[in-house]
């Protein structure tokens, strides 16, 4: 406490005040922040921006498509791998029980079914289950295949 003619000290540690005044020697990490900072926005920017593709239940790789026409992204799509298994969706069915669930789909209106077979697939899986489509009343089936590159 100040007593009368007494100045009155602004800093109670008797310095000039200057509570906040604090220096450091510039650091050389210093100019590594912006780009850090950086990096990770833009790592960011690509999680974000990325294109995402849902896992396929069963792994297939189609043979190499000889024309270069784009078919719609529409309709259910069968997969069958080189094994034979098939799939509809995300999940793994027979191929009584893949016509029983297009059947389903179906109903009164007109559907395209897209069946994406593994390249190593063997004829004798793929007509049967053609010939079960079409009996089932599906008569648009789009073989889906890779471009060439």
């Amino acid at each position: 406490m100040a007593q009368t003619g007494e100045r009155p000290m602004s800093d109670p540690l008797g310095g000039n005040g200057d509570f906040f005044e604090y220096k450091r020697e510039p650091d050389r990490n210093d100019r590594l922040i912006p780009m850090i900072n950086i990096v990770f926005l833009l790592l960011t920017f690509f999680m974000i921006a990325g294109t995402f593709h849902a896992a396929e239940l069963l792994d297939v790789e189609p043979p190499e498509a000889q024309s270069e026409g784009e078919l719609p992204d529409e309709g259910p799509v069968v997969l069958i791998d080189r094994t034979g298994a098939m799939a509809l969706g995300d999940e793994r069915l027979d191929s009584e029980a893949v016509v029983r669930r297009l059947k389903e789909m179906v109903g009164e209106k007109p559907v395209e079914v897209r069946l994406k077979a593994d390249r190593a697939t063997e004829v004798r899986v793929v007509l049967p289950l053609l010939k079960a489509l079409t009996d089932a009343g599906i008569t648009r089936v789009q073989l889906i295949a890779v471009r060439r590159k």
